[in-house]
């Protein structure tokens, strides 16, 4: 094992492991800290939108992702990091051990927005979605409700709406707080907006049939509706807190693109811990640009 890794990657999902692939084929001595099973694209299901490959499970491609990695000598390990202290040299501790390591990569992902209503759960991956882009296909020429605010749910919404036959949209804003989408928004046909609204159930028989709703504390109604989709990913960025990262008005790190460096030196960050769309490719591409930005980073120090 080195003294010192040359890059840490806390993350294994796509994102993380494909810095790994990179990292590992350059030569770097590379550790990558996380459980590939706990990752979102594990549990995600048919994907169908990944280029090259027509459909896989998630967990079958993540599976792919690292096994690819651990040819080129990557150490994985399945514990989280739970401290990290930035210096010259970074210290990362995980349950059983502490490393160190000369740049970080930080790909923790993000946790899907859980509204916790009776029927969300019985109902996943039959009518209720964590993700328009990857799933609204799925509903074309099908009514449907998309629960959420800010401009990603704005976009999702007008995805959903080039595909489906109706767009419901509950927000508990106002107007859904996407000043740059919600002239569009307004203008679509198909989308219908309820503000101030509380989601209180999600019903159907084997798959989602109904969502009920109270909208300005009045009475509760029932739409008529063939999937949820329920926008607004949360980032998992207590570690970035620690290691001094900005974040933005959405808890996002703040990263410079397209080399993804942040305001820390040394410290990279990809995939859905930082703003945008959350998809498998966008995750990639990002993770090859952060470990490119460390791999340059590492051997511009080491000729120091």
């Amino acid at each position: 094992m080195a003294d010192i890794y040359d890059v840490a990657i806390i993350g294994a999902g796509p994102a993380g492991l494909t810095a790994a692939i990179y990292c590992g084929r350059s030569g770097l001595s590379t550790i990558v800290f996380g459980n590939i099973y706990d990752s979102q694209i594990a549990k995600a299901g048919d994907i169908r939108n990944y280029p090259g490959i027509e459909s896989i499970q998630g967990v079958d491609l993540i599976e792919k992702f690292q096994s690819q990695a651990e040819r080129y000598g990557i150490k994985i390990v399945t514990s989280n990091v739970t401290r990290a202290i930035p210096g010259e040299v970074f210290t990362l501790y995980s349950d059983v051990d502490e490393y160190k390591c000369r740049s970080v990569i930080v790909a923790t992902g993000s946790k899907h927005r859980e509204l916790n209503i009776p029927g969300e759960k019985d109902f996943v991956y039959k009518g209720v979605s964590y993700c328009s882009i990857c799933d609204g296909n799925l509903y074309r020429g099908k009514p449907v409700a998309m629960v959420g605010s800010g401009d990603l749910a704005a976009k999702a919404a007008l995805y959903l709406a080039g595909l489906c036959k109706e767009v419901l949209v509950l927000t508990e804003k106002h107007d859904m707080d996407s000043p740059m989408y919600i002239e569009q928004v307004r203008s679509t046909g198909n989308i219908r907006v309820i503000g101030d609204a509380r989601v209180l159930a999600i019903e159907g028989r084997e798959y989602v049939e109904r969502i009920k709703f109270q909208a300005n504390e009045g009475p509760v109604e029932t739409a008529n509706v063939e999937a949820v989709f329920i926008e607004g990913g949360i980032p998992n960025t207590l570690l970035a807190q620690e290691l001094g990262l900005k974040l933005d008005d959405k808890g996002n790190i703040e990263v410079s693109r397209p080399d993804q460096s942040t305001n820390v030196e040394g410290v990279f960050a990809a995939g859905d811990v930082t703003s945008g769309i959350h998809q498998v490719s966008k995750a990639v591409g990002e993770g090859a640009s952060a470990a490119m930005s460390a791999i340059m980073y590492v051997k511009k120090k080491a000729k120091k």
